[in-house]
């Protein structure tokens, strides 16, 4: 006579359930995990500041350009700065001082390398019985420590009654020259004599 039922009923079941526990404990513990979100590998700011100014100085301790701003967002991952309103200013013995502004800047390399954008403005203040000489231009790259700028965009330049249009602008504040790469064109007012 066969029974079914008790103990011995019992042990195929539970021996199936304790094997489908352990392949599904082995599935789940052997999948990956899920990736840790990173903050260095999203875009997202670490830091912020308002109202500020940055001072940098030469080698013989002499204040070398000046940039003031209005806001700046700090981005670790790619260790770059964006700067809303800048106002950067090189100054240099025995030369005229060199300010840009615009509407907003990106800074990166370490502050090596500046793109300013947006109705960017560079005065060269007045010197020597000379008028400012002011350039206007969409966007220029700026590299502060090697007083030099560039861009591949229109630009006026006038100084006083004189002016002059062209795209393409190589400037070295060290030399004290701009130079406009083509499409050029302007005039020459000569200061009437003293």
């Amino acid at each position: 006579m066969i029974k079914y039922g008790g103990a011995p009923a019992l042990f195929p079941l539970l021996l199936m359930m304790t094997l489908a526990g352990l392949v599904y404990w082995l599935e789940i513990s052997t999948e990956p995990l899920p990736p840790k979100a990173d903050a260095n590998l999203r875009h997202d700011p670490d830091a912020t500041a308002e109202k500020f100014t940055v001072l940098r100085y030469g080698p013989d301790g002499r204040l070398h350009y000046q940039l003031v701003a209005d806001y700046m967002e700090h981005y670790p991952d790619d260790d770059s700065s964006l700067i809303q309103t800048p106002r950067l200013t090189n100054y240099r013995p025995q030369s005229p001082d060199v300010t840009l502004i615009g509407k907003s800047a990106l800074v990166t390399e370490e502050g090596k390398r500046v793109l300013v954008q947006e109705n960017v403005v560079l005065t060269r203040a007045a010197f020597a019985g000379r008028p400012a000489l002011v350039a206007r231009t969409p966007e220029l790259t700026v590299l502060p420590d090697e007083g030099k700028a560039f861009n591949q965009h229109p630009v006026q330049i006038t100084q006083g009654d004189s002016w002059i249009n062209g795209v393409g602008l190589q400037m070295d504040n060290n030399l004290g020259t701009f130079v406009l790469q083509k499409q050029v064109r302007g005039a020459y007012v000569r200061n009437p004599a003293p």
